[in-house]
Protein backbone atom coordinates (compact mmCIF):
# COMPACT_ATOMS: atom_id res chain seq x y z
CA UNK A 1 0.00 0.00 0.00
CA UNK A 2 2.68 1.94 0.97
CA UNK A 3 4.36 1.67 -2.76
CA UNK A 4 1.25 2.53 -4.56
CA UNK A 5 0.41 5.67 -2.44
CA UNK A 6 4.56 6.91 -3.03
CA UNK A 7 3.61 6.09 -7.11
CA UNK A 8 0.36 8.13 -7.42
CA UNK A 9 2.36 11.26 -5.48
CA UNK A 10 5.34 10.80 -7.29
CA UNK A 11 3.21 10.83 -10.99
CA UNK A 12 0.86 13.97 -9.48
CA UNK A 13 4.36 15.73 -8.58
CA UNK A 14 5.40 15.40 -12.43
CA UNK A 15 2.16 16.42 -13.29
CA UNK A 16 2.48 19.74 -11.96
CA UNK A 17 6.08 20.26 -11.91
CA UNK A 18 6.10 19.50 -15.62
CA UNK A 19 3.54 21.91 -16.48
CA UNK A 20 4.12 24.76 -14.05
CA UNK A 21 7.76 24.03 -11.89
CA UNK A 22 9.24 26.43 -14.82
CA UNK A 23 6.86 29.43 -13.89
CA UNK A 24 7.99 30.09 -9.90
CA UNK A 25 7.45 33.94 -9.89
CA UNK A 26 10.57 33.59 -7.44
CA UNK A 27 13.07 31.06 -8.76
CA UNK A 28 15.16 31.68 -5.15
CA UNK A 29 12.82 28.83 -3.72
CA UNK A 30 13.51 26.12 -6.32
CA UNK A 31 17.24 25.75 -5.06
CA UNK A 32 16.17 24.70 -1.31
CA UNK A 33 13.22 22.52 -2.97
CA UNK A 34 15.76 20.35 -4.61
CA UNK A 35 17.86 19.93 -1.75
CA UNK A 36 15.25 18.39 0.11
CA UNK A 37 13.93 16.42 -2.97
CA UNK A 38 17.00 14.90 -3.27
CA UNK A 39 16.76 13.69 0.58
CA UNK A 40 13.00 13.19 0.05
CA UNK A 41 13.37 10.31 -3.12
CA UNK A 42 15.81 9.06 -1.38
CA UNK A 43 12.97 8.15 1.49
CA UNK A 44 10.37 6.88 -1.12
CA UNK A 45 12.91 4.91 -2.77
CA UNK A 46 13.20 2.43 -0.40
CA UNK A 47 9.52 2.03 -0.38
CA UNK A 48 9.28 2.11 -4.32
CA UNK A 49 12.70 1.08 -5.45
CA UNK A 50 11.74 -0.06 -8.89
CA UNK A 51 9.83 2.67 -9.92
CA UNK A 52 11.19 4.42 -13.15
CA UNK A 53 9.79 7.34 -12.93
CA UNK A 54 11.23 8.01 -9.44
CA UNK A 55 14.61 6.94 -10.03
CA UNK A 56 14.23 9.26 -13.03
CA UNK A 57 13.39 12.19 -10.65
CA UNK A 58 15.80 11.39 -8.25
CA UNK A 59 18.62 10.95 -10.59
CA UNK A 60 17.24 15.19 -12.08
CA UNK A 61 17.57 16.19 -8.43
CA UNK A 62 20.93 15.06 -7.62
CA UNK A 63 22.15 16.40 -11.57
CA UNK A 64 20.26 19.40 -10.98
CA UNK A 65 21.32 20.44 -7.61
CA UNK A 66 25.07 19.52 -8.43
CA UNK A 67 25.09 21.13 -11.52
CA UNK A 68 22.72 24.45 -10.61
CA UNK A 69 23.14 25.30 -7.05
CA UNK A 70 26.17 23.99 -5.51
CA UNK A 71 28.35 23.98 -8.91
CA UNK A 72 27.15 27.71 -9.18
CA UNK A 73 28.79 28.46 -5.21
CA UNK A 74 31.83 26.64 -6.17
CA UNK A 75 32.08 28.93 -9.00
CA UNK A 76 31.59 31.98 -6.98
CA UNK A 77 33.99 30.66 -4.87
CA UNK A 78 36.82 30.48 -6.83
CA UNK A 79 35.67 33.75 -8.02
CA UNK A 80 36.31 35.06 -4.79
CA UNK A 81 39.45 33.42 -4.20
CA UNK A 82 38.26 30.91 -1.93
CA UNK A 83 39.80 28.06 -3.01
CA UNK A 84 38.85 25.70 -0.09
CA UNK A 85 35.23 26.46 -0.24
CA UNK A 86 35.36 26.05 -3.30
CA UNK A 87 36.79 22.24 -3.02
CA UNK A 88 34.39 21.63 -1.10
CA UNK A 89 31.52 22.37 -2.89
CA UNK A 90 33.00 20.59 -5.84
CA UNK A 91 33.11 17.35 -3.37
CA UNK A 92 29.70 17.53 -2.06
CA UNK A 93 28.62 17.67 -6.05
CA UNK A 94 30.52 14.95 -6.50
CA UNK A 95 28.76 12.59 -4.33
CA UNK A 96 25.67 13.64 -6.10
CA UNK A 97 27.05 12.63 -9.29
CA UNK A 98 28.20 9.35 -8.18
CA UNK A 99 24.73 8.40 -6.65
CA UNK A 100 23.24 9.88 -10.03
CA UNK A 101 25.12 7.60 -11.99
CA UNK A 102 24.46 4.54 -9.45
CA UNK A 103 20.65 5.27 -9.66
CA UNK A 104 20.83 5.17 -13.52
CA UNK A 105 22.60 1.85 -13.66
CA UNK A 106 19.05 0.66 -11.58
CA UNK A 107 16.97 1.95 -13.87
CA UNK A 108 18.38 0.86 -17.20
CA UNK A 109 18.76 -2.65 -15.22
CA UNK A 110 15.32 -2.37 -14.42
CA UNK A 111 14.21 -1.65 -17.79
CA UNK A 112 15.82 -4.81 -18.98
CA UNK A 113 17.84 -7.14 -17.30
CA UNK A 114 19.98 -7.58 -20.06
CA UNK A 115 21.60 -4.38 -19.79
CA UNK A 116 25.21 -5.45 -17.84
CA UNK A 117 25.67 -7.86 -20.89
CA UNK A 118 24.80 -4.92 -23.40
CA UNK A 119 27.51 -3.07 -21.93
CA UNK A 120 30.06 -5.94 -21.57
CA UNK A 121 29.38 -6.78 -25.37
CA UNK A 122 30.85 -3.48 -26.23
CA UNK A 123 29.43 -0.65 -28.08
CA UNK A 124 27.78 -2.40 -31.46
CA UNK A 125 25.83 -4.87 -28.72
CA UNK A 126 24.65 -2.21 -26.44
CA UNK A 127 23.16 0.10 -29.67
CA UNK A 128 20.95 -2.40 -30.54
CA UNK A 129 20.39 -2.92 -26.77
CA UNK A 130 19.07 0.45 -26.72
CA UNK A 131 17.43 0.64 -29.80
CA UNK A 132 15.29 -2.49 -28.65
CA UNK A 133 14.41 -0.75 -25.34
CA UNK A 134 13.62 2.75 -26.21
CA UNK A 135 11.74 2.91 -29.17
CA UNK A 136 9.11 5.94 -28.65
CA UNK A 137 8.95 9.44 -28.46
CA UNK A 138 7.93 8.67 -24.66
CA UNK A 139 11.67 7.07 -24.05
CA UNK A 140 13.59 9.94 -24.71
CA UNK A 141 13.79 11.78 -21.55
CA UNK A 142 14.44 8.31 -19.18
CA UNK A 143 17.44 7.84 -21.69
CA UNK A 144 18.29 11.85 -21.69
CA UNK A 145 18.51 11.53 -18.07
CA UNK A 146 20.99 8.40 -18.11
CA UNK A 147 22.90 10.05 -20.55
CA UNK A 148 23.00 12.84 -18.77
CA UNK A 149 24.30 10.81 -15.70
CA UNK A 150 26.73 9.24 -17.46
CA UNK A 151 27.88 12.60 -18.71
CA UNK A 152 27.71 14.76 -15.76
CA UNK A 153 29.67 11.78 -14.23
CA UNK A 154 32.97 12.19 -16.65
CA UNK A 155 32.79 16.14 -16.76
CA UNK A 156 32.54 17.53 -13.49
CA UNK A 157 32.89 14.63 -11.25
CA UNK A 158 36.27 13.61 -8.97
CA UNK A 159 35.42 10.18 -11.00
CA UNK A 160 35.76 11.46 -14.53
CA UNK A 161 38.47 9.31 -16.10
CA UNK A 162 37.01 6.52 -14.39
CA UNK A 163 33.74 7.00 -16.20
CA UNK A 164 35.36 8.10 -19.76
CA UNK A 165 35.72 4.63 -20.78
CA UNK A 166 31.39 5.08 -20.63
CA UNK A 167 31.03 7.99 -23.28
CA UNK A 168 30.52 6.38 -26.08
CA UNK A 169 28.09 4.57 -24.18
CA UNK A 170 26.57 7.65 -23.01
CA UNK A 171 26.62 9.52 -26.36
CA UNK A 172 24.66 6.97 -27.73
CA UNK A 173 22.22 7.23 -25.36
CA UNK A 174 22.12 10.98 -25.81
CA UNK A 175 21.55 10.29 -29.83
CA UNK A 176 18.93 8.12 -29.70
CA UNK A 177 17.02 10.42 -27.11
CA UNK A 178 17.62 12.96 -29.78
CA UNK A 179 16.35 10.54 -32.87
CA UNK A 180 13.24 10.11 -30.68
CA UNK A 181 12.38 13.34 -29.23
CA UNK A 182 14.89 16.53 -30.23
CA UNK A 183 12.90 18.67 -28.16
CA UNK A 184 13.31 17.05 -25.07
CA UNK A 185 13.79 19.10 -21.91
CA UNK A 186 14.07 22.04 -24.44
CA UNK A 187 16.66 20.29 -26.55
CA UNK A 188 18.66 19.44 -23.69
CA UNK A 189 20.32 16.80 -26.01
CA UNK A 190 21.59 18.40 -28.93
CA UNK A 191 22.91 20.99 -26.39
CA UNK A 192 24.99 18.07 -24.03
CA UNK A 193 26.16 16.74 -27.27
CA UNK A 194 27.15 20.29 -28.01
CA UNK A 195 29.29 20.71 -24.68
CA UNK A 196 30.77 17.64 -25.54
CA UNK A 197 32.06 18.23 -28.87
CA UNK A 198 33.49 22.00 -27.50
CA UNK A 199 34.50 20.36 -24.17
CA UNK A 200 37.05 17.54 -25.49
CA UNK A 201 40.41 18.83 -27.10
CA UNK A 202 40.37 18.50 -30.98
CA UNK A 203 43.45 16.21 -30.74
CA UNK A 204 41.17 13.99 -28.50
CA UNK A 205 38.56 13.98 -30.81
CA UNK A 206 36.84 16.94 -30.13
CA UNK A 207 35.15 19.35 -32.78
CA UNK A 208 34.20 22.46 -31.17
CA UNK A 209 32.55 24.19 -34.74
CA UNK A 210 30.15 20.79 -34.65
CA UNK A 211 29.71 21.12 -31.08
CA UNK A 212 28.71 25.09 -31.79
CA UNK A 213 26.31 23.79 -34.65
CA UNK A 214 24.25 21.53 -32.34
CA UNK A 215 24.15 24.09 -29.91
CA UNK A 216 22.93 26.68 -32.57
CA UNK A 217 20.55 23.63 -33.18
CA UNK A 218 19.29 23.48 -29.45
CA UNK A 219 18.72 27.13 -29.09
CA UNK A 220 16.37 27.29 -32.22
CA UNK A 221 14.19 24.44 -30.93
CA UNK A 222 13.35 27.63 -28.17
CA UNK A 223 13.61 30.16 -30.65
CA UNK A 224 16.48 31.14 -28.34
CA UNK A 225 14.06 30.87 -25.24
CA UNK A 226 16.39 28.40 -23.20
CA UNK A 227 18.77 30.85 -21.80
CA UNK A 228 21.06 27.76 -20.14
CA UNK A 229 22.05 26.46 -24.27
CA UNK A 230 22.81 30.02 -24.69
CA UNK A 231 25.29 30.53 -21.87
CA UNK A 232 26.92 26.89 -22.50
CA UNK A 233 27.65 27.43 -25.67
CA UNK A 234 28.83 30.46 -24.62
CA UNK A 235 31.47 29.00 -22.17
CA UNK A 236 31.91 25.88 -23.87
CA UNK A 237 32.03 26.71 -27.66
CA UNK A 238 32.82 29.94 -27.89
CA UNK A 239 35.87 29.55 -25.83
CA UNK A 240 36.84 26.80 -27.31
CA UNK A 241 37.01 28.58 -30.72
CA UNK A 242 38.35 31.62 -28.67
CA UNK A 243 35.67 33.47 -30.46
CA UNK A 244 35.46 37.03 -28.10
CA UNK A 245 32.80 38.31 -29.79
CA UNK A 246 31.10 35.94 -29.89
CA UNK A 247 31.28 34.93 -26.12
CA UNK A 248 30.54 38.54 -25.19
CA UNK A 249 27.45 39.15 -27.52
CA UNK A 250 25.63 36.13 -26.53
CA UNK A 251 25.94 35.82 -23.08
CA UNK A 252 25.01 39.95 -23.56
CA UNK A 253 21.58 38.73 -25.38
CA UNK A 254 20.47 36.50 -21.95
CA UNK A 255 21.36 39.48 -19.54
CA UNK A 256 19.31 41.71 -22.17
CA UNK A 257 16.39 39.35 -22.02
CA UNK A 258 13.12 39.70 -21.26
CA UNK A 259 10.94 37.23 -18.43
CA UNK A 260 10.03 33.80 -20.15
CA UNK A 261 7.81 32.51 -17.81
CA UNK A 262 8.25 28.61 -19.22
CA UNK A 263 12.15 28.79 -18.92
CA UNK A 264 12.13 31.89 -15.59
CA UNK A 265 13.73 29.38 -13.40
CA UNK A 266 16.69 28.20 -15.77
CA UNK A 267 16.61 31.31 -17.36
CA UNK A 268 17.47 33.45 -14.14
CA UNK A 269 20.61 30.73 -12.98
CA UNK A 270 21.51 31.04 -16.88
CA UNK A 271 21.54 34.72 -16.19
CA UNK A 272 23.95 34.99 -13.25
CA UNK A 273 26.16 32.18 -14.97
CA UNK A 274 26.96 34.79 -18.17
CA UNK A 275 27.32 37.94 -15.43
CA UNK A 276 30.10 35.42 -13.62
CA UNK A 277 31.57 34.52 -17.23
CA UNK A 278 31.64 38.11 -18.92
CA UNK A 279 33.95 39.07 -15.44
CA UNK A 280 36.30 35.91 -16.52
CA UNK A 281 36.38 36.91 -20.02
CA UNK A 282 40.08 38.35 -19.91
CA UNK A 283 41.07 35.05 -18.06
CA UNK A 284 39.25 32.68 -20.94
CA UNK A 285 40.83 34.58 -23.92
CA UNK A 286 44.34 34.67 -25.26
CA UNK A 287 43.50 37.66 -27.75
Amino acid sequence: MSAIAIKGTVDSTKEFTDAHGKEFADPELVGPMLANAVVTNEGLLYFAPDYEPLLQGTIFTNIAYGVAWLGAEADEAQLAGKFDQAEKLGKRAGLLYARALTLTKRMLRLRDDGFDDAIAGGLDKFKVWVDENFYEKKDAEPLLVAGSAYFVAMIESEEGLAAAVDVPYARYMIERSVDLDPASQGGQGLSILGMYECTIPAMLGGNPKLGLELMNRAAALTKRRNHGVLVMAAERCAVALQDRKLFHDVLMEVIEAGDVPEYRVSNKLARHQAERLLKQMDDLFYD
